[in-house]
């Protein structure tokens, strides 16, 4: 079972059309999904990482099954799934290195106004039992 958890704002068409993105490109399965709002977040965001569940986006948590978590947000977490992914998508994946002032800046622009533009929401497929609550 994967040890890498993307978590996703339940509300958000964009968040949404992500995950779908990332479950097509994810062959190898290696991630599971869930809510920012859901049990599983509960119990993975504790102590310093509490904060993490008012994120505005995504959030990946590698290693999530160990005490060496490692967590993305905003553009870094999108970056290094693609960066996991590998394949082609590594190419995309390579900018998780670059400093995070960049892409942050542009990925917290947008997510101030993306409840501002009219996009249906979704629906997200479970292929394979990948959502946690």
């Amino acid at each position: 079972m994967s040890e890498d958890l993307i978590f996703f704002g339940a509300e958000c068409p964009f968040c949404h059309q992500s995950v779908r993105s990332l479950l097509e490109f994810d062959e190898e399965k290696k991630f599971l999904f869930a809510p920012l709002g859901g049990e599983t977040a509960q119990e993975i965001f504790s102590g310093p990482q509490k904060g993490l569940l008012r994120s505005n986006g995504l959030v990946l948590v590698e290693k999530a099954r160990s005490t060496e978590r490692e967590f993305w947000t905003k553009s870094h977490a999108l970056l290094r799934a693609y960066w996991l992914i590998g394949r082609g998508w590594g190419l995309v994946g390579v900018f998780s290195f670059a400093p995070r002032v960049v892409g942050d800046f542009f990925y917290d622009r947008f997510a101030q106004h993306r409840h501002q533009l009219t996009l249906k929401m979704a629906q997200i497929p479970d292929p394979e039992g990948r959502f946690l609550p």
